[in-house]
């Protein structure tokens, strides 16, 4: 299934869209529940085919290419969405329902990925296993790049509603940090380079983690958000400096949307590796026990967490 067109211009018509009556739109939907992806892509395609631009559509293409064609295809689905929302927005029409469209679309979309990824992972099945031995096909920067360029696309057209899109996004983007490290390791010359280039541009601006952060890790081996961070705080620096105020009242508008959304996960995601990873995997058994535990029991606990945590875990 091709889907490269949706990477380029994209018609702009009166009828864009199917109508929520379209026993098309019924049909395919109806496949898509059934887990029968594949065909609710290919007819999707087809319409798109005629000239029926429709975010919906495009939804089920998207995802029945990214099953067809494995892990490493996430980048082009990412594009795709990206120059959908941000090169084609008059494409989707002016309906009534397009901010409610996209907004549910893109929201399938992102769940049955992430869904699709945890699950096999969990599994350790024999796709999982596929993805890992093929781990450098998966260009992981790449994908993460384009996550810069959706948040602003997001929040450009759906504003307020943008938020829980890009939160989905992120847990994409956390699975797949993941994924790379226990997958395969970049090469050390490779991580060297970037560590040098944020060290000159930053100098001594940047301060040196402590022991307890070294630790972790943290300092050997620094998450493509960090190292994109420091280097946007040393380039507003710069500008500043060279009194470039236009660029720097650009970086700090980047700067500050990255802090008011700011996830620990994806900043220092060794921190919190093993965190994540036992959570997924025993996500039904803590989801019972939070279910089950009588109310003022569990708020008795939670006190005593915050008050002692080693008593607590030790329960002495």
């Amino acid at each position: 299934m091709q889907i490269e067109w949706l990477q380029g211009t994209l018609p702009v018509s009166e009828d864009a869209g199917l109508d929520s009556t379209d026993p098309r739109l019924d049909e395919i939907t109806t496949l898509s529940q059934a887990g029968n992806h594949a065909k609710a892509a290919k007819l999707s395609a087809a319409i798109l085919d005629d000239g029926i631009i429709d975010i919906r559509l495009i939804g089920f293409v998207l995802y029945g290419h990214w099953l067809e064609q494995g892990l490493a295809s996430l980048l082009a689905l990412s594009l795709c969405v990206n120059n959908v929302i941000l090169d084609n927005w008059l494409a989707l029409g002016s309906s009534n329902n397009l901010n409610r469209n996209v907004e549910k679309s893109l929201d399938w979309l992102y769940r049955q990925v992430l869904k699709k990824l945890q699950y096999e992972e969990s599994k350790n099945s024999p796709l999982w296993q596929a993805w890992q031995a093929d781990a450098n096909a998966v260009d992981v920067a790449a994908i993460l790049e384009t996550g810069e360029r959706l948040r602003f696309g997001l929040n450009q057209r759906l504003e307020d509603k943008a938020r829980p899109l890009i939160d989905q996004w992120s847990k994409i983007e956390q699975w797949l940090s993941n994924f790379q490290r226990l997958s395969y390791r970049p090469p050390e010359i490779a991580a060297n380079i970037v560590e040098t280039e944020v060290e000159e541009v930053v100098a001594e601006k940047v301060p040196t983690p402590t022991t307890n952060i070294a630790a972790t890790g943290l300092q050997t081996e620094m998450s493509y958000h960090m190292a994109l961070l420091l280097k946007k705080l040393a380039a507003f620096e710069r500008v500043v400096q060279d009194n470039r105020f236009v660029e720097a009242a650009l970086l700090a508008g980047d700067i500050n949307e990255s802090i008011n959304n700011f996830d620990p996960k994806l900043y220092f995601p060794k921190l919190f590796e093993s965190f994540v990873r036992l959570q997924a995997l025993n996500f039904e058994a803590l989801s019972t026990s939070a279910q089950q535990s009588e109310e003022q029991q569990w708020q008795a606990m939670q006190e005593w967490l915050k008050v002692d945590i080693d008593s607590f875990i030790n329960k002495s």
